[in-house]
This record gives C-alpha cells, structure tokens and sequence, in this order.
C-alpha cells in the first residue's frame, strides 16, 4: 500500500517534555509500517529515546548529526533499518552543538522540509514520522515547518495546559508569522491529543476547558482520540514492540489496538477500515478492508 503522489510528513511537537511525544511517535510508526506502508522514522531530540524504542538490525554509522550538517542531505547511509518489517529510522546523535550550528543557518526553518522532500525520502516512503524534543529551540521550528500534520500531546492537567498555551501555541504563532509571505513559510496543521487521560476529577476538568478552549479553534485541530492512562504504554517500550501487538481489543475500546487506530483513522481518513492483523473486524471484512 502506497501513499502517492505525496508522502505524508508527520512531526510530534510540544514545548513541554514528558507529554508522550516518543510514545505516539513510536506507536503510529509501528501501526503504520504493520499496515504494509513504508515509514521513517526522524529522531529530532538530543536525548535519543525514540531512537532507542526498537530493535535495529542493521544500524548506520550516521544519522541525524550529519543530516543537519550537510544542510538536510539525506542518504542511505544515514537509515538504519528496525526488526519491523517496513519501519527504519534515522537516529539521533545530536549534542547541544547541533542545536546552536542550526541557529547559524538562514535556511534553518525549512532545512527539515527539504530534507524530507528530496527524492531519497520521496520515493522510498509513504509515512515520515519526526520526534522532537520538549523545549523551545530550532530543532522544534524545523520539525514543525517540514510537517504535513502536527500532534500536540497534551496531558490533562493545569501545568501542562498551561504550557501549551504559552509555549507551544505561540510557538506556532511565531512560526507562521511570515506565512502570507511565501507557502514555504507556513507550518502544517496542529493538532492537539490528549494523552494520559485517567479518570480523576482535575483530569476530566481540564480536559473540558481544553474541548471548550478548541473545539471551533481556527488554527487548532483538536482531535476526538484521547489516549487513556495506562501501563500498556511503558510495558510495550520495555519490550521494543508497539502497542497495538501486545494490547489487543478487548470489548471496552480503550486498548492500545484500538486507540492507535482510531488515531491513526482520524490523522489519515482514507485509511479508516484498515486494520492490522489482530483486527476486530471478521477475516472476510478485514481482508476487503486491506484492499481500499
């Protein structure tokens, strides 16, 4: 399965660390390469978890230091290839170096959007997925600026609404300041996740001030999925694997099976109906839905 004529460029993006930035990389990337569809994976944060959630079997000797420094060049050299079939990943090994060099760069917002346009990326993958790290700085804004679509996480409590509204959304004002100038200056579409939801009562009010806050916003899309608390999240980490391998439906919709389908469904509507093996749909629905 082919996403032509465009590849679809995917950043995770928060001025907070700890919202589960990695987390929602990691998995989308594992349920969309288990859906046959060919997925990067760009580790854009100096400290380098996303690159260390799966497996690799064939590691590079480069990755994302050398991407910034040749200007946005990306070569086979610089991919390392996972345990999972359709899944590889260019890692990080940035140091603080690599964030003051970009600094330096007039081109420095687009550097990642012409990385991942150039045919290298183009013609091999369908899927680009970009962790980031959780703090304002040059590598955030370029991720952003190279996005289709962008995810917020945000968990439900006050602290952390509140650097969404400080942080991240005037991020994203000041990134798409110039906008009206040239295409080229205006970032993807932002959309915000929560994430972490349980079921105390500060949680479930911040939650509705955040649907209140975003529901009709005109330049934030706040989705329907919300990513519920859970253990599965951490435990599917330990064992390098995607969620949606190892928590399997289970009747009450909450299961990371699921939930990272119904997120991917709403990121990509024309994916709605396919499912990964382990689908809940019988065999005959789930191999037509296979064929949309």
């Amino acid at each position: 399965m082919h996403l032509k004529p465009n590849t679809i460029v995917i950043s995770l993006v928060s001025t907070k660390g700890g919202v589960g930035k990695t987390t929602v990389a990691a998995n989308l990337a594992g349920l969309t390469s288990a859906l046959g569809l060919r997925t990067l994976l760009i580790d854009g944060d100096v400290q380098p978890a996303l690159s260390k959630y799966y497996q690799l079997k064939d590691p590079a000797n480069t990755g994302m230091a050398q991407v910034i420094s040749s200007g946005g060049l990306i070569t086979a050299q610089d991919i390392s290839h996972t345990d999972h079939s359709h899944l590889d990943i260019i890692v990080s090994n940035m140091t603080d170096a690599t964030q003051n060099w970009l600094k330096q760069r007039e081109d420095r917002l687009i550097l990642l959007k012409r990385a991942v346009r150039q045919p290298m990326v183009r013609d091999n993958y369908d899927i680009v997925i970009i962790d980031t790290q959780g703090a304002t700085g040059e590598l955030q804004r370029t991720a952003a600026m190279a996005a289709d679509i962008m995810i917020s996480p945000i968990k439900p409590d006050l602290m952390n609404y509140s650097e969404f509204l400080s942080g991240t959304l005037e991020m994203m004002a000041q990134l798409n300041a110039m906008s009206d100038l040239s295409a080229e200056l205006r970032s993807g579409t932002l959309c915000l996740l929560i994430n972490s939801m349980d079921r105390t009562r500060n949680s479930m009010g911040v939650a509705r001030a955040v649907r209140n806050d975003f529901r009709q916003h005109p330049n934030v899309r706040l989705l329907d999925t919300v990513i519920p608390a859970s253990t599965v999240y951490p435990t599917a980490r330990s064992f390098n694997t995607p969620v949606h391998m190892l928590d399997k439906p289970n009747g009450n919709g909450r299961s990371g099976y699921e939930i990272m389908h119904h997120l991917l469904h709403e990121l990509l509507p024309h994916l709605k109906g396919v499912w990964a093996e382990g689908s809940p749909l019988g065999h005959e629905d789930h191999d037509a839905a296979q064929g949309v």
